[in-house]
């Protein structure tokens, strides 16, 4: 597994979000590496790591993920990174000092206890889509987690440069992605955390409802959460200052 380290001071694990990559962080690395020491991971299949049969299984990446990062650090993970992060924070509590979940929730999906999620056959026309055009699916994807943020067109240019950067995901990885997304529950992973978690999340997100910032809250009281104005599902490229002030308040207050 890759994983990219830059900048200095306190360690802070950063985990992408489905189809993409570390590089997707470049803006908001560039701020945040004056103050911490970055690793910057790139998932199994992702970027620049390479590809083996059943390396997003959650057990197996949980464990690769414990064997090449530090014993203690802050994370944060965008997406399906934040469900990966929690997975992680469950399995070892005492190795995340605080947790931030960028445009994540604990259940993607929706049902009958959990309304503010997708519709599972969302995520299943995207795995579906994969197999017959895989560019055109990760481009649509990209247009979904743009759509609906105040800056979408900036927001989808600048996802599609970061995704350039890299050779395209592999197709298994993916389909495993999506797996992970479909099937993944940490509800209750969130209610019994220890460690501080703060939730980041765009007003206009069309992944996550804004609702879900009350129903997480319900699960873990404890929870900080900020709503970003006119933000999309990608809000640390569309508001990087802004993600980048909420980032160091929540990581530096003790």
């Amino acid at each position: 597994m890759h994983i990219k380290v830059i900048g200095q001071g306190p360690n802070l694990v950063m985990l992408h979000g489905w189809s993409m990559n570390s590089a997707v962080w470049h803006d908001l690395a560039d701020g945040l590496a004056t103050r911490f020491t970055l690793h910057l991971v790139d998932l199994p299949g992702h970027g620049q790591s390479n590809w083996h049969e059943n390396a997003l299984d959650l057990d197996v990446l949980i464990n690769d993920l414990a064997s090449k990062l530090p014993p203690s650090a802050y994370w944060m993970g965008w997406s399906l990174g934040g469900l990966i992060s929690l997975a992680f924070a469950d399995r070892y509590p005492e190795r995340i000092n605080k947790l931030i979940l960028m445009a994540a929730t604990p259940c993607f999906v929706k049902n009958t206890a959990w309304s503010c999620a997708m519709e599972t056959s969302i995520f299943q026309t995207f795995a579906d889509n994969l197999d017959s055009n895989q560019a055109e699916t990760l481009q649509r994807f990209l247009f979904l987690q743009a759509r609906g943020s105040a800056h979408s067109r900036g927001t989808v240019r600048r996802l599609a440069e970061r995704l350039a950067v890299e050779q395209p995901p592999v197709a298994e990885a993916l389909t495993a992605g999506l797996n992970l997304l479909i099937n993944t529950d940490m509800r209750e992973q969130l209610s019994t955390l220890r460690c501080p978690v703060k939730m980041i999340l765009g007003e206009r997100d069309t992944l996550i409802p804004k609702e879900m910032l009350l129903a997480a809250e319900t699960l873990q009281p404890q929870l900080q959460t900020t709503l970003l104005i006119g933000a999309g599902h990608a809000p640390f490229i569309s508001q990087a200052n802004e993600c980048q002030n909420e980032i160091e308040h929540f990581l530096n207050d003790e």
